[in-house]
């Protein structure tokens, strides 16, 4: 699919759309040529204290537009890019960095005061802050760029060289590092803008950041491949969000589920925004089906929605235009997360590894063309992992008789109650229905002396309700099998959640656990 590494990629679109504005970001903007300059300067400023193409070196990046360049310039050099969500202690972040071995760091000043903390920048053979007071110790990364050379470089890496180390969320345990080699990222970056419908010299309103890497290939990288502008809008109210979209005729914008009702705020204030918007894309999490048919009725088919993972690189599965247009041959279109683009395939396995009937739960297994090479440093789970050229996501779900697929949770979250296995994700959803009253839920196991597992639940009240534990209990009653119910039920302020923002539903456990009594209801019907 590609003979580019990311620094051919980045070189190419840095020429051919040179006056463009690639990045905008707190009142500031940066044009393709300029970031591809910088990015050179930065290549050199590694070169000149000693790191070779093949190092690690380490990102840590908000909203700041000098991160379109720290990223350009470390594939310009030949350098692997260790992604380090912004979100992370001090702790995590000296995890992440003796794992991958980075010998640099770069970061911007939202964490300045994080990276003070750490031990492993002693040692390190730069450490460049993108702030007009760096901490002690690190030199800022103006005054390095601007004593370095411009002149391209040789982008001496190999398709199956390291681009990027991305980690895992790690909401169990300590996050992996998913090797990603530029044929993987690249292939993602070229298929991405046919499969989210993004126009050559676009606009993306982007309310996202630099915390996650799959925005780096999800959203950011197409962009500057095709020549468009990423527009960092996080935090953004509606009204803000939809004269954005409106002054700069987005073309195209992030509606993660968090999101999505101040989405259609601004939608609501700002109807013209639709005149030029050409996709919404959501993914990350799953999306209510009774919120995925609020926003199609607004967007029509505009929406797009994806499922994938770090370790596959991008998307996986995706809808179409026609599946919110009446067309979807699908059982349930609003629950499902489409079919496999044409550049993977999906499986759904038992325990053994081998293929069940469309309609049956099951471990979900992709072959693509996007995969990651293995986990650093951790051969054992690499081989548990990939076996024969497929990955075992973890993911449980199903494929209907269409192609569609559909997911059900994760493999380590099933419930097993009284023999019978009980999906969160199901369950979730439908206490997602209560939207009056129920802003977050997370469904979780608790242990049962009868059951063997009880259905539990933490539920983050709408301000303002009153819902009780009956009431949740009654209206689960009247829309799940007796044995799906949530037994237990447990009031929050918030969910636990971690810097990818996932729920940690072990911390759910360990935290209600002693509050648990054996459960009456519940019980297989």
């Amino acid at each position: 699919m590609t003979e580019d590494t990311l620094g051919e990629v980045f070189r190419r679109a840095g020429r051919r759309f040179a006056d463009n504005v690639a990045v905008t970001s707190m009142g500031e903007q940066r044009t393709f040529a300029e970031v591809i300059e910088n990015g050179w300067r930065l290549a050199h400023a590694l070169r000149d204290r000693g790191l070779q193409p093949g190092a690690s070196v380490a990102a840590m990046l908000g909203n700041r537009v000098e991160s379109m360049e720290v990223y350009v310039g470390l594939a310009l050099g030949g350098y692997t890019a260790v992604h380090v969500n912004d979100r992370l202690t001090a702790t995590e972040v000296d995890y992440i960095l003796e794992d991958s071995g980075a010998a640099a760091l770069v970061h911007t000043d939202g964490v300045s005061s994080v990276a003070a903390e750490l031990s492993r920048t002693e040692g390190m053979a730069a450490w460049l802050a993108i702030d007009d007071q760096p901490p002690a110790g690190a030199t800022a990364f103006a005054d390095a760029l601007a004593a370095a050379s411009t002149a391209p470089l040789p982008i001496d890496r190999t398709l199956d060289d390291i681009a990027l180390v991305g980690y895992t969320s790690g909401t169990t345990g300590f996050p992996k590092g998913v090797l990603v080699s530029h044929r993987a990222v690249v292939n993602c970056i070229k298929l991405v803008p046919a499969a989210y419908r993004l126009p050559l010299q676009g606009h993306a309103a982007f309310p996202g950041g630099w915390s996650f890497v799959s925005g780096l290939w999800g959203v950011i990288f197409p962009h500057f491949y095709t020549g468009g502008t990423v527009a960092f809008i996080p935090g953004v109210d509606p009204q803000e969000w939809g004269r954005h979209m409106v002054e700069h005729k987005a073309t195209f914008t992030l509606g993660l589920t968090p999101l999505i009702p101040g989405l259609l705020a601004a939608l609501d204030a700002h109807p013209e925004a639709l005149s030029t918007l050409q996709t919404v894309l959501h993914s990350g999490g799953p999306l209510p089906p009774e919120l995925a048919r609020r926003l199609v009725d607004v967007i029509e088919d505009r929406l797009v929605e994806t499922w994938g993972m770090t370790e596959v690189v991008g998307p996986i599965t995706i809808t179409n235009r026609s599946d919110w247009t009446g067309h979807s041959t699908a059982r349930e279109i609003f629950a499902s997360v489409g079919r496999p683009l044409p550049t993977a395939s999906v499986r759904v396995a038992d325990p053994e590894g081998r293929t069940v009937a469309d309609g049956e739960v099951g471990e979900l297994v992709i072959e693509a063309d996007t995969m990651f090479s293995g986990y650093h440093n951790q051969p054992e789970k690499t081989a548990a992992a990939l076996r024969d050229g497929e990955y075992f996501t973890g993911d449980l779900g199903y494929r209907d008789e269409a192609g569609y697929f559909y997911l059900t949770g994760r493999a380590q979250d099933l419930i097993i109650s009284g023999g019978a296995n009980v999906y969160p994700a199901e369950v979730e959803r439908v206490l997602l229905m209560m939207r009056d009253d129920i802003a977050d839920a997370a469904v979780f196991g608790l242990a049962d002396e009868k059951w063997g597992e009880a259905v539990s639940a933490a539920i983050v009240r709408v301000p303002g309700s009153a819902v009780t534990e009956e009431d949740v209990r009654q209206f689960a009653r009247a829309q799940l099998a007796g044995y799906k119910k949530p037994v237990h039920i447990f009031f929050a302020d918030a969910l636990p959640r971690n810097a990818s923002m996932k729920v940690m539903k072990h911390v759910l456990k360990e935290q209600y656990t002693p509050e648990a009594k054996p459960g009456t209801e519940g019980a297989p019907a």
